[in-house]
C-alpha cells in the first residue's frame, strides 16, 4: 500500500517577516501575495499536488490577501487557520487573547470561503495546552503546530544574531519560540491528543527521524546555498529514514520557497533567499516529484482522517 504524505503552506506575508526583524516598513503591510499566489497555484496544480494553506487572519481584511485566499480556495486547496496576527509567541498570551486570535482568523476564513476551517498551525510553532483546548472547544479536527527538532534553540540564537526583534521591535516582548527541547522528543507520527475540551489529531511538522533536523523546503534551500548536491542528498536521506521508521511526512512550504533573491532583495537575510528563483523552483520541482513517486500526497485534513 502506498504511504501517505501531506503538503502545506504557511502563507506568511512580507510584512510578517519585516515585523519579526523590527523593520518599521512592516507597518505599511507590504505584500508579495499578488505575485506569488498564481505561481504557487500553477506550480502545484501542474503537478497535481493537493495542499493545505494556513492563512493569517489580518491578511483577509484587505487585498491582496483576501484575493489570494479566494484563488487558493477556488483551486481546491484546503484553507486552514494560522492565527489572526501571526504572533510567534501565541502560547504566552492570556487565554482570552488566544481564543480571540483563533476565532477572528476562523471568522475571516469562513467569510471568504464559506467553509469553517478544521485545522490550525500556531505561528512559530508556539502551541500550548491552552491553544489545543481552544481548538478542541471550537470543533477543530486537527492541529499541526508541533515541530520535533533540536534546532529550535539554534534558531533562537540565529534570530538574535541576525538582528531580529520581536513584537513591533519592543525589547521586552517574548522570544520567538521555534519549538522547544521538549518538542524535539515528541512523536513524529500523527497521533490523537486528549484535551479538557475533547480530542484532537496532532500532525507534527516532519523532521528527519533519528537526527530530528528540519525537512521543510526552506531548510533545503538554505543547504542548497552551499551545495545543491548536499541538499538533494539530505532530502533523499530524510525520506529514506521516514520510510524505515514508518513516518508519513507532513511537509511544510512557505511563499519564500517560490521567490528568489531577485524577487525580494529586502528579505535577503532570510535562510535560502540568496538563491535565484530558477534554482529554488528547480530544487522544489525535483523534491516534490520524488515525493509524489513514492507517496500519495494529500492535504493535512485528509492526512488527519487517515
Amino acid at each position: 500500500m502506498t504511504q501517505l504524505a501531506s503538503l502545506s503552506i504557511d502563507l506568511d506575508d512580507k510584512w510578517a517577516y519585516l515585523r519579526s526583524r523590527g523593520d518599521a516598513a512592516w507597518e505599511s503591510r507590504p505584500s508579495y501575495l499578488a505575485e506569488v499566489t498564481p505561481r504557487i497555484v500553477d506550480f502545484l496544480g501542474e503537478r497535481g499536488l493537493p495542499c493545505s494553506v494556513f492563512v493569517v487572519g489580518k491578511d483577509l481584511t484587505r487585498d491582496p490577501g483576501a484575493r489570494a485566499v479566494e484563488r487558493f480556495a477556488a483551486a481546491g486547496f484546503e484553507i486552514a487557520n494560522h492565527s489572526q496576527s501571526h504572533w510567534p509567541w501565541l502560547d504566552t498570551l492570556p487565554p482570552e487573547e488566544i481564543e480571540r486570535e483563533i476565532a477572528e482568523a476562523e471568522a475571516g476564513i469562513e467569510r471568504i470561503t464559506g467553509v469553517k476551517p478544521t485545522g490550525f498551525r500556531a505561528p512559530g510553532f508556539s502551541w500550548s495546552p491552552e491553544v489545543l483546548a481552544v481548538l478542541a472547544r471550537r470543533g477543530y479536527a486537527y492541529d499541526s503546530s508541533v515541530f520535533p527538532t533540536f534546532v529550535g534553540p539554534l534558531a533562537r540564537a540565529y534570530v538574535k544574531l541576525s538582528g531580529f526583534r520581536s513584537k513591533d521591535a519592543s525589547d521586552d516582548a517574548p522570544e520567538q519560540r521555534f519549538s522547544s527541547l521538549s518538542d524535539a522528543l515528541r512523536s513524529l507520527r500523527p497521533h490523537r491528543l486528549e484535551t479538557p475540551e475533547g480530542p484532537l489529531i496532532e500532525l507534527p511538522v516532519t523532521t528527519a527521524p533519528l537526527m530530528r533536523s528540519p525537512v521543510h523546503f526552506t531548510y533545503l534551500s538554505f543547504l542548497a546555498q552551499k551545495s545543491t548536491a548536499a541538499a538533494r542528498g539530505y532530502w533523499r536521506t530524510a525520506m529514506r529514514l521516514c520510510r524505515l521508521r514508518g513516518v508519513a511526512p507532513t511537509l511544510l512550504l512557505h511563499p519564500l520557497d517560490f521567490l528568489g533573491e531577485e524577487d525580494e532583495p529586502q528579505l535577503a537575510y532570510f535562510p535560502g533567499m540568496r538563491l535565484t528563483r530558477e534554482a529554488k523552483l528547480s530544487l522544489l520541482s525535483d523534491t516534490l516529484a520524488d515525493l509524489a513517486r513514492n507517496r500519495q500526497v494529500v492535504t493535512v485534513a485528509e492526512h488527519a482522517k487517515a
